[in-house]
């Protein structure tokens, strides 16, 4: 059979184009007793045996591509009642009788889209123009008809959908951070936090299960016996020389202590079973965030404080209108503490 678009030959059984993919319509006569669909030039009906000669085959003038408004989907509203490919005309269902089996399909005679049922859902096949935007977005993909259904009226797939979503809480993740980092705005106050509380003070973070961790100098030694050994009879040595030692010292974490960490408007605090330590947000000299902690170093402690296990708990925030739930992790934890340290050095009045 011959390609009307591209005149590529090929094979009698051929449904598409091999070359460049149209579908290949072959002429056809419908039973009037049976709706079975026979060659153009059968005589009679391969089904029932029906006499074909007389049937007069009416062809039914194109419509022309109407103008679409984009409008938002109901409940009842059918991706088969408007192609989602060219937004044109609806789908209409083919079956293609074989010797063994049959297949049916959803076409659009405008564009040439073709979907293939597979389940509960349908497999975008084919279409005329290869080259088109939205067979490269969906070519080959199979999807619900709710999906095909979203897509017929300018929506987007459940894949987009869900990156789309995972885009925007990344997007919002940040400015969130950078906004609590200028301290433009404040994490809500905590109820009833494990302390007591100074004047005009409010506790906005409050983390359990925190471990407190600090270096600590440890020093291993080696040694061994040097010199020669002088053999004087059987079973009978001398060792001449003596015993060398060298002993290197280095820094390692340990842990110290658990507890709660809570940071207040002025404050941040650790309470552990061993120790408290109290540190006021003034006197901070730098924070280090990590995925799991934080490192403060502060006037007056020569060694780095680590409160870690932080990413044990969740953040939930809103932004623009919209609410995410997040990891808690160390860069948060830095930007709410640099958020409260920028508030206070405002509140300072100016010099002069």
């Amino acid at each position: 059979m011959k390609c009307p678009k591209c005149n590529t030959k090929n094979p009698e059984e051929a449904r598409f184009c091999m070359e460049c993919g149209m579908p290949l319509e072959k002429p056809t006569t419908t039973c009037p007793h049976c709706d079975t669909l026979n060659p153009s030039t059968a005589k009679f009906c391969l089904e029932c045996g029906e006499k074909l000669e007389d049937i007069e085959v009416e062809e039914k003038e194109e419509e022309s591509p109407r103008e679409v408004e984009y409008i938002p989907p109901n409940d009842s509203a059918s991706w088969r009642e408007f192609c989602p490919v060219c937004n044109q005309r609806p789908l209409t269902i083919k079956t293609y009788k074989g010797i063994l089996s049959h297949k049916t399909l959803l076409e659009c005679d405008y564009c040439g889209a073709v979907f293939e049922p597979k389940g509960k859902k349908f497999k975008f096949k084919s279409i005329y123009d290869i080259s088109s935007d939205i067979w490269k977005k969906y070519g080959g993909k199979t999807l619900t008809e709710e999906e095909w259904t979203r897509i017929a009226h300018g929506g987007i797939s459940n894949e987009e959908q869900r990156q789309l979503e995972e885009k925007t809480a990344q997007n919002d993740l940040v400015n969130f951070v950078n906004a609590l980092n200028q301290g433009t705005i404040n994490l809500a106050p905590i109820l009833n936090p494990p302390l007591i509380l100074k004047k005009n003070e409010e506790a906005c973070v409050v983390l359990s299960d925190i471990i407190l961790m600090e270096p600590r100098a440890v020093r291993k030694t080696r040694g061994g016996y040097a010199g020669p050994t002088i053999r004087v009879a059987k079973g009978v040595s001398f060792r001449m020389g003596s015993l060398a030692s060298q002993s290197e010292s280095h820094e390692e974490l340990r842990n110290i202590d658990q507890g709660t960490l809570v940071l207040t408007n002025k404050r941040l605090i650790f309470i552990g079973s061993k120790r408290t330590t109290n540190i006021d947000l003034r006197k901070i000299i730098s924070i280090t965030s990590y995925k799991d902690g934080i490192a403060s170093q502060r006037e007056n402690k020569q060694k780095t404080e680590y409160f870690t296990g932080i990413d044990h708990h969740t953040l939930t925030f809103q932004i623009n209108g919209r609410s995410h739930t997040v990891p808690f992790t160390g860069l948060v934890m830095k930007a709410a503490i640099e958020g409260k340290i920028k508030q206070i050095l405002n509140q300072w009045p100016s010099p002069g």
